[in-house]
């Protein structure tokens, strides 16, 4: 009893265990969550890694590299995410979908892709089944086989339930990596914060109808590619992560006007309920791209045929930040701190 008073009365004079700041020698969870932490972390360890002369776009979604008069484009990811099964989806769709999706926003094709399992001692083998059939439909639908893949199971408790990595393979004759200049504008392909927003619902048992928004994208990035400069698949971090990347990246400016920002009203409402920055929420089936001014309307026209919700949100201009023009005024937003939300894709 003793015990207990001692450590309740000096949670109440601000020494609480459990409020101490952390450990800045461990790894943090904010550092990866997709935000300034995470990007911190990444630099810490970079130099460490030897560069390489022939491939260019290592920091972007996928790497290329130059192979006669095309790129070859790879990428690779590993999927956390909490719950495994959720609507609309489960790790199995987000893993699949997401690796496409980074081979498709660098102009490639996608033509093959890896699956590797590290499976928790326990999990029931109808729920590895039903992840590998999602994997499977998506792969016969689009054509995009998996032609090779790895399988590890750590003891119970070592890992919750399944952690997947992939990694793919594409091809293109034009990698979207075309510098941004003053004037171009911004455009998103569907209302953001849907899969940040489905998953918190359903890990607080919010009633919702609200599915992720998880689904590939190379036939819609294909549509476009030859009037767009750059895309974006808008996952960890949100929307503001994106944005702020590509203005550190180009040194230019975004101009958002946030009444032209989509979003169902089921995620402007949760939320709000819930008290997060929608911005700052992943989406899985949506991306930003960029066009010059005399393409936009192209590309919208293009785009809206696989999503009536997309739109054009700003534009490109001289200048440092992504500011966002409110009814009350102008706000920064800046890349997220802290943890955003942990292990949602």
């Amino acid at each position: 009893m003793a015990k207990k008073k001692e450590k309740k009365e000096n949670c109440l004079t601000g020494n609480c265990p459990d409020l101490q700041q952390p450990d800045e020698s461990m790894v943090k969870l904010s550092e990866g969550s997709g935000g300034r932490d995470m990007q911190i972390l990444i630099d810490s360890f970079r130099d460490k890694l030897p560069a390489s002369k022939e491939w260019s776009n290592c920091g972007d979604d996928s790497a290329t590299i130059k192979l006669g008069n095309e790129n070859l484009v790879f990428t690779t990811d590993s999927y956390v995410v909490t719950p495994i099964f959720f609507k609309g989806g489960n790790i199995g769709k987000l893993a699949f979908c997401g690796t496409v999706n980074d081979l498709a926003v660098m102009g490639a094709k996608p033509i093959g892709l890896s699956l590797g399992l590290v499976i928790e001692e326990g999990l029931p083998k109808s729920e590895l089944s039903q992840i590998m059939k999602t994997i499977g439909e998506l792969s016969r639908e689009t054509k995009i086989p998996v032609v090779t893949g790895d399988t590890k199971v750590m003891e119970r408790g070592a890992i919750d339930k399944i952690v997947i990595n992939t990694s793919g393979v594409g091809l293109t004759d034009k990698v979207l990596d075309i510098k941004l200049k003053p004037g171009d504008k911004i455009i998103v392909s569907g209302g953001i914060g849907e899969h940040g927003t489905s998953l918190l619902a359903k890990r607080f048992e919010l009633e919702t109808d609200l599915p992720t928004d998880s689904k590939p994208l190379h036939e819609e990035i294909e549509a476009i590619k030859e009037k767009i400069k750059r895309a974006r698949d808008i996952t960890r971090g949100g929307l503001a992560a994106t944005l702020n990347e590509l203005v550190e990246k180009d040194g230019v400016r975004f101009l958002i006007n946030e009444e032209d920002v989509p979003m169902k009203d089921e995620v402007a409402a949760l939320t709000q309920i819930l008290g997060v920055e929608v911005y700052n929420l992943a989406c899985e089936g949506t991306f930003a791209c960029f066009a010059d001014k005399k393409n936009a309307d192209e590309v919208l026209k293009k785009l809206k045929k696989f999503n009536k919700m997309a739109a054009i949100i700003g534009e490109v201009q001289k200048g440092s930040d992504v500011i966002v023009q409110t009814r009350f005024g102008q706000k920064i937003l800046s890349t997220p701190l802290g943890e955003v939300v942990p292990r949602i894709c």
